[in-house]
């Protein structure tokens, strides 16, 4: 059973009979991923419910445009606000607090939104979009392995200062991919008044934090409060550091798709969780975290500027742009690529003959 199947065999049940669990909160964070510009009001005093949500969002005149979603993000994600609409289960929460942002010239992609169980101001559930098909979104992904804070935490942070303001009782705080490091980020770096009220943060396969942040005391504090869940085979989920419990949940995808939630196995009210890891998983996580943080902050950088000067050498702005000509596109990163001067080809070879020495290590070391 994956969500789609879920929230049709669950949606019959409101939460008053059946409580709130880890799937509706992917449910929920699932839906960030969906453009609702001009549908949902910024403005946490005004709510729209999933039901008319849905009644708007299928109407509104660009509903061709705003069901794509890109290359990375399934189009699937459309019937699941179709579905939660038409529930009793979802139908009935309340949207609000919609923001939408893309700079370029800052690299960063933010959106967030928070769901309510009535019209009143209490008990919210702040949902921070992941990566999407935007260009720069990966760029500012890449950008946490080289800056302190990027511009997507700042945002997710005064999002969520704003909203402890607004509202009142007990908080929860999710995110896929990007957008579970940031509900981590926002969570952990708040004020004291707000993070007293926070109950629960869902990271749903997001990268994690450099060592250093990690270890800062307020990280450190709200360790009680994360859940971090992976599937068998993650990649994203296994960038840098982490803090909290966490489980492996089973998909019915292979290799790097198993990042899409619609791949991800659940149960009649929880994911299907395996005992571990695939050891593939393991070996990427303890190969790319020891040869991080053994590379300066200035090499991080050119890898990361080189990556994507190469890879926007066409002109693309998103994902789906590198697809739709790929020849042209091709052609374009093949030649920036043979331009690079000869000091950054060599600097990007030794970084590269590093990553594989620390690789060959990992795999041929015995493990206790």
């Amino acid at each position: 059973m994956d969500l789609i199947d879920y929230v049709e065999w669950r949606g019959d049940l409101p939460f008053s009979k059946s409580a709130f669990c880890d799937v509706d909160a992917l449910v929920l964070c699932q839906l960030s991923y969906l453009n609702f510009d001009g549908l949902i009001s910024e403005d946490f005093g005004s709510k729209i419910s999933l039901r008319e949500l849905w009644k708007a969002f299928e109407e509104s005149p660009d509903y061709e445009s705003r069901k794509s979603l890109g290359a990375l993000i399934s189009e699937r994600t459309v019937r699941l606000l179709e579905l939660c609409g038409s529930s009793k289960r979802f139908g009935n929460l309340f949207a609000s607090g919609y923001v939408s942002k893309i700079d370029l010239e800052n690299e960063e992609q933010f959106s967030a939104l928070t769901f309510f169980e009535s019209a009143f101001n209490s008990n919210p559930f702040a949902a921070f979009r992941g990566t999407d098909d935007t260009i720069v979104g990966w760029k500012e992904d890449f950008n946490l392995a080289i800056e302190e804070v990027v511009p997507a935490q700042r945002d997710a942070l005064e999002y969520l200062e704003r909203l402890a303001k607004k509202t009142r009782g007990k908080i929860l705080v999710g995110g896929h991919s990007k957008g579970g490091n940031l509900a981590v980020y926002s969570s952990a770096f708040s004020s004291d008044r707000c993070k007293k009220r926070i109950q629960r943060v869902f990271n749903f396969d997001g990268p994690g934090f450099r060592r250093e942040l990690i270890q800062d005391p307020r990280m450190e504090s709200l360790v009680p409060f994360v859940h971090s869940y992976y599937p068998k085979l993650s990649i994203v989920g296994m960038l840098f550091r982490h803090a909290g419990d966490f489980s492996v949940v089973d998909s019915g995808a292979q290799g790097l798709m198993q990042h899409d939630p619609f791949s991800w196995l659940v149960l009649p009210s929880s994911f299907k969780n395996l005992d571990g890891f695939d050891k593939a998983a393991e070996l990427f996580y303890r190969t790319f975290n020891e040869w991080l943080e053994g590379v300066s902050k200035e090499k991080r950088s050119l890898v990361v500027e080189t990556l994507f000067k190469v890879i926007t050498a066409g002109g693309a702005k998103t994902n789906s742009d590198l697809g739709k000509d790929w020849l042209k596109q091709g052609a374009a990163i093949l030649k920036a690529a043979s331009e690079l001067d000869k000091k950054t080809r060599d600097e990007i070879f030794e970084l590269a003959q590093n990553l594989f020495n620390v690789a060959a290590k990992n795999i041929t070391e015995k493990r206790p």
